[in-house]
């Protein structure tokens, strides 16, 4: 989730976008490809069919050892890959990758936009293969889901060959970009304006904004089929295109969505897996986020209270804030817009939606006490200035399109009414974040999901959640509520530490998992991670 609209990702553009949309590679394959060529580390060939499929043998042998799995759960897998359609091999060329120093090769891989209707329309995942660096490779890549929903994988690249770089000598890295994001049909839309930036200083969605979106975008896509089953089944046959076996699945914040459905949907497919700031299948978001900022704020001024510094220049730091509500509340406030002669109104929903993503990680929460005070002594100009700037960032580094294709059908279509007053009231977001994203999702098309898919996920799978104990975005239950159905798991609460953040202890116990592909010896217990100093002046 990135932390304008739900997460703040372990994207390396997450919180405040700090780079731009990257042109990612420049490739000499671009279309479908119907041939057959490894990734150039020895794997073997991939038969057409699931019952010729080496790696399927190996793995039905590992769970009958282990007898975690009923014969069930592997004979599904087949159907849901609608086995109909053979497995086609992806050929891989030698490209360019932006920021990215090491070898890449890259390819692209045609699926049917609506697998029901396979001579419909196709669209064109786009893959990139970091090779490992040494020969043969083993058959277990590293996999990255990225969050948001709507993040690309393929634009980050080189920051996770450094994440995962002890990881590479003998473990290829494979990306994807997931169908309507990057450069698998990506799905933008323009949510800011330039012409009318005093937009964004009301709405995070604006209707009309998001109306023109859908329109457009019917135009070539069906917004129905961008849902995380369709990107599970791309995700699989990218898998056998590319004749890997299992995956060790990397996923942080809205990306373990994704890999909770691939583990459902593919459970022989995947060997590990990292999730990083857990989502479960069934949070109606963005209804838990009021109660969720709410605590993230109360554990933030008493971080600063307990800090000399930010005690000594902000004393009155609580009742600062409950003055510029009610000020705001009051539709006194009235701010100028660069480059604008007029002044527009600021809203107080708007205003506590973009403090509720700076609460995502504590180096961006250690801007507040500072913004509030500001703003209690009538200087606006930060906030608005910083407010604005995300919201026109937004835009580039988040595929909204896919962002509502998802959370409209798989999470807002789910909220209660009756439950509405009970999360929201008594909080500084109310209900301002859920009404603004039922707004927009009128205006979005939404899918029939199959049943029961929103039900907890099971699963053997040695499985590593780390979830940030500083994390105003995905609150601690939230792990918890997913990890109770993974029977081989480990649990680690990184302390002082946001969503989806990394740390060397981290990183250590990721390496551990994959090199073994077992949660047997890890040590939960990282060290507290200080909080960093507050902004003071």
């Amino acid at each position: 989730m990135i932390a304008l609209v739900d997460d703040g990702d372990a994207h390396p553009r997450a919180g405040k976008f700090q780079r731009g949309r990257e042109s990612a590679e420049s490739c000499a394959h671009d279309d479908d490809m119907m041939q057959f060529r490894t990734p150039g580390k020895g794997i073997a060939s991939l038969a057409h069919a699931w019952t010729g499929d080496p790696f399927i043998l190996a793995v039905v042998n590992t769970l009958c050892l282990r007898a975690l799995l009923p014969l069930t759960a592997i004979l599904c897998c087949a159907a849901e890959i609608h086995a109909a359609e053979q497995a086609h091999n992806i050929v891989l060329a030698s490209c360019r990758v932006a920021h990215l120093a090491r070898a890449a090769r890259c390819g692209s891989y045609g699926v049917p936009e609506n697998p029901e209707k396979p001579g419909a329309r196709r669209l064109s995942i786009r893959v990139v293969v970091i090779p490992a660096a040494n020969a043969p490779a083993l058959a277990d890549p590293i996999v990255v889901l990225q969050g948001g929903p709507g993040e690309d994988a393929i634009g980050s690249a080189g920051f996770y060959a450094e994440r995962f770089a002890p990881l590479l000598d003998n473990r290829d890295l494979l990306l994807l970009d997931q169908r309507g994001s990057g450069r698998s049909g990506a799905l933008p839309c323009t949510l800011y304006s330039p012409g009318d930036p005093a937009a964004s200083l009301r709405d995070v969605f604006p209707v009309a904004a998001v109306k023109r979106c859908a329109q457009r975008l019917e135009a070539r896509a069906d917004l129905t089929q961008y849902t995380f089953d369709r990107f599970a089944n791309d995700l699989e046959q990218v898998r056998r295109g590319l004749g890997y076996g299992a995956l060790n699945l990397y996923a942080g914040s809205y990306g373990t969505r994704a890999a909770q459905v691939y583990l459902r949907s593919f459970p022989p497919s995947v060997r590990t897996a990292y999730l990083g700031s857990a989502v479960p299948t069934d949070a109606a978001n963005p209804l838990p986020f009021a109660k969720t900022a709410q605590a993230a704020l109360e554990k933030l001024f008493d971080s600063c209270a307990a800090d000399s510094a930010c005690r000594s220049a902000f004393p009155n730091l609580r009742e600062e804030f409950r003055a510029i509500l009610a000020q705001l509340d009051s539709g006194a406030v009235r701010v100028a817009i660069p480059d604008r002669a007029a002044k527009a109104p600021l809203y107080r929903g708007r205003v506590a939606e973009w403090m509720r993503t700076r609460l995502y990680r504590p180096k961006s929460a250690s801007m507040l006490p500072w913004m509030i005070h500001r703003a209690y002594a009538g200087d606006w100009s930060p906030l608005v200035r910083d407010l604005l700037a995300d919201a026109h960032e937004a835009d580039s580094a988040l595929s909204f399109g896919l962002f509502l294709s998802i959370t409209c059908s798989e999470d807002v279509a789910f909220v209660r009414e009756q439950d509405v007053a009970a999360e929201t009231q008594g909080t500084f977001l109310g209900d301002y974040r859920l009404r603004q994203q039922q707004a927009a999702c009128k205006q979005w098309p939404t899918a029939v999901l199959p049943t029961d898919y929103r039900a907890p996920i099971e699963s053997a799978v040695p499985t590593l959640f780390v979830s940030g104990d500083a994390d105003g975005g995905t609150p601690l239950w939230y792990a918890d509520r997913v990890a109770a159905g993974f029977a081989d798991h480990i649990q680690v609460v990184a302390k002082g530490q946001g969503h989806t953040e990394w740390s060397s202890c981290i990183a250590q116990l990721h390496q551990q998992l994959v090199r073994t592909g077992t949660v047997s010896g890890l040590n939960p217990s990282c060290p507290a991670v200080p909080r960093p100093p507050f902004k003071i002046s």
